[in-house]
């Protein structure tokens, strides 16, 4: 709760005696008037906001991208199911760690609503060092169903580099200090159901502290997965990287978001589609929502939360789905945003 004091402000009333000469001596005093000036309140203190890397182990919420398929993706088409994205909340959580080592036994914890993944620096893939984007968990060995397996991967700025000073400690990807993201996929089985989910998550703006005025623009770091399915032959399940533009007028509250995206293939990168949508921050709110319109290689939606202090930084997540060139498809992902 902001406090905001009043000073208020006492007036001596002072009498004035008339002289002896020519004057009543019972003549009443005139009053000085009292000031009805209104007492100026202090000015509100601006809000203060913590920054990543993580400094003790934290949990958060996130705004959140979630697909399914069914099948074995090597063996031939699979059965996609629906994509969608959930605003900020806890259906999607984390519960993190400062660290992240091999030797490791705290837990790293990844839930979406009554599924939850635990792992510990054993399970440590890809662990975070320098040049590395995302540090990776991956459990395959318990469940021991055939094909079964749960995998976290994590933006690279949420653990400290230990090449850094106690004075100005900074992770291993210094862009973003207000937000970051998460992918989780996890099968079943090998011929069995897959998900996958992304979400960004951080340090929130206050809904006080949202600009009013103005045009903004984002530098960008985005990130996902595409599953397509073709009519005959193997399905494929790829990451997507790309160039994504964004901009937000705080005034009227309409979120530009254009997205060039590519999937990352062994032979290269090869192109998925182009996306532009818009969205609305409502009055009052951190959060908006928005889908992607005509001129947009398939349909799909986005919502996204400000972080940090004056909407510093933005998170965003996205689903996408309809016909590629190569097939049905289903993608979801997430976008970072930095103001610049």
């Amino acid at each position: 709760m902001i406090r905001r004091s009043i000073l208020i402000a006492s007036t001596a009333v002072v009498l004035v005696v008339a002289g002896c000469s020519g004057g009543d001596d019972g003549a009443t005093p005139t009053p000085t008037p009292t000031s009805t000036a209104s007492p100026s309140p202090s000015p509100t203190a601006a809000p203060t906001y913590s920054a990543l890397p993580l400094a003790t182990a934290a949990e958060f919420f996130t705004v959140s991208a979630a697909m399914s398929y069914t099948g074995d993706a090597t063996a031939g088409p699979v059965t996609l199911g629906a994509a969608g994205t959930d605003g900020f909340s806890n259906r999607v959580r984390l519960a993190l760690q400062s660290t992240a080592t091999t030797a490791a036994t705290t837990e790293t914890v990844v839930r979406e609503a009554s599924e939850e993944s635990r792992f510990t620096g054993a399970d440590l893939l890809t662990v975070p060092a320098a040049g590395v984007t995302e540090y990776v968990y991956r459990e395959s060995t318990a469940p021991t169903t055939a094909g079964a397996f749960t995998q976290l991967e994590l933006y690279n700025n949420t653990i400290r580099n230990p090449a850094t000073p106690d004075t100005a400690p900074a992770g291993f990807l210094t862009t973003f200090t207000r937000s970051s993201y998460a992918a989780w996929w996890r099968g079943d089985s090998t011929a069995g159901a897959k998900r996958i989910t992304y979400g960004t998550f951080g340090y929130p703006t206050v809904s006080t502290d949202l600009p009013t005025t103005g045009t903004a623009t984002y530098t960008t770091n985005v990130a996902g997965r595409a599953v397509i399915s073709p009519a005959a032959g193997a399905s494929s399940v790829d990451k997507l990287t790309g160039t994504v533009t964004v901009s937000v007028n705080y005034a009227t509250g309409l979120v530009t978001v254009t997205m060039d995206l590519s999937r990352v293939t062994a032979g290269g990168n090869v192109a998925y589609g182009t996306f532009t949508g818009t969205g609305a921050i409502p009055v009052g709110s951190t959060q908006f929502t928005g889908s992607f319109g005509p001129g947009s290689t398939v349909g799909g939606t986005f919502q996204g939360v400000a972080y940090g202090s004056q909407a510093a930084e933005l998170g965003i997540s996205f689903a996408l789905s309809g016909t590629v060139a190569a097939g049905d498809s289903r993608a979801v992902g997430v976008v970072l945003a930095k103001k610049n």
